[in-house]
């Protein structure tokens, strides 16, 4: 389970809108400086995201909460985003350059129609499952007090309207 951090902006019924604080680990490492991740990491860092989560859990405004989400859910994620678009462009140029024999524009517009489909493809399986249990970042405890988390309080008003 992957956990986060994060701070109660809103209640509504059993959505719960949970807001977190973009953070990267790029303090920790000993290559900050040459690295291009922590270019990007200094440029998108203190970014708030608002997260809504189903949940029978009995929580307030301002309370502290750590959230959840399954390992499977991230890895199938990024199966879909980056896996299944490049696998069908890959898929249709091989079909259009080995089986049609097609010269090279018409490998080229293939290849695009492929990932085109591979992104299409993936827009309707997410679609499919965004309701699906396994898939969807869960509460796993309310934090006592005030304690973890106070300094992403202080970055965002104390609610937001939904």
């Amino acid at each position: 389970m992957i956990e986060e951090s994060g701070r109660v902006v809103a209640v509504k019924q059993n959505n719960i809108w949970v807001e977190t604080l973009r953070a990267s680990a790029c303090g920790a490492c000993s290559a900050k400086t040459g690295c291009g991740q922590g270019f990007l990491a200094k440029a998108l860092s203190g970014k708030t995201n608002y997260i809504c989560i189903h949940s029978d859990m009995t929580v307030a405004v301002n309370d502290q909460v750590i959230i959840g989400l399954p390992e499977h859910a991230l890895v199938k994620s990024s199966f879909l985003a980056y896996g299944l678009p490049l696998l069908s462009f890959i898929v249709m140029v091989v079909i259009a350059d080995t089986l049609l024999g097609l010269d090279e524009p018409g490998t080229i517009l293939s290849g695009l129609s492929g990932l085109a489909g591979g992104f299409f493809l993936t827009r309707m399986i997410t679609r499919f499952s965004k309701s699906h249990a396994g898939c969807q970042p869960v509460i796993l405890k309310k934090l006592p007090g005030e304690a973890a988390c106070m300094s992403q309080a202080t970055t965002t008003s104390n609610a937001i309207e939904i």
